[in-house]
This record gives structure tokens, sequence and C-alpha cells, in this order.
């Protein structure tokens, strides 16, 4: 079985060591996540649009369907690493192909879509 592990985390928008929102309650964020097979060092890239409840009150003013999506009432990110870590421990596969596709019900896979 293929034990998915988050390599690193980051935000090319933002510092997450520094990054303090201008409000807590309001706010969005893109994270780029590698994630990878816990055996190796080789991970796939993944993303996630996390935003808070009012943030999409404000700014999302049609009706649609958020893949991809974590909303958070609050910027806590050590309460978000561990939302996405619990997530990805639910993509134990047989074979990395399968645990990524698992693992792109929740995050925006670099390869999702793509064909030889």
């Amino acid at each position: 079985m293929i034990k998915a592990k988050l390599k690193a985390m980051w935000s090319i928008d933002h510092d997450l060591k520094t990054y303090i929102p201008e409000d807590k309650n309001e706010f969005y964020i893109t994270l780029n996540l590698p994630i990878g097979s816990s055996k190796t060092d080789g991970a796939d890239y993944f993303d996630l649009f996390v935003c808070s409840p009012e943030w999409l009150c404000k700014h999302q003013w049609e009706p649609e369907i958020l893949r991809h999506t974590l909303v958070v009432r609050k910027y806590d990110l050590d309460e978000i690493t561990e939302t996405i870590n619990k997530y990805i421990e639910k993509c134990t596969c047989k074979t990395w192909e399968e645990t990524a596709q698992k693992l792109s019900r929740y995050f925006a896979w670099e390869f999702e879509d793509y064909s030889d």
C-alpha cells in the first residue's frame, strides 16, 4: 500500500512562516502541497485554495460548486495543516497513481486530466 505524505507546504503569494492576514476572519490563500509516498523523497504537486466563509460571502457572487477548496473559520496554519494531513491519510491505495487520483478529489493535482 502507498501511504501519502505531505512533504512541504508554501504559498507563492505569502511566506507562511510570517504571514498573518489583515483580518483573520476574512482571508484567502492558495497553498502549494508537494505530496508523495512516505517511502520516497519524490512528490507530485497539488494546490489547495483556503478561505474563510466571510471571504466567500463577499467575493463569490455566482452559484458555484467549489472544488479543491478548504473553508475555515479563521486563519490558523496549524489547524489548516492538521486538516490537510487528515485528508491525505484517507488516500492510501495500492499504487501511486490510485493514491494521486484519490488525493485529487481534495487537492488540485498537477497531472489531473493529463493524458500521454
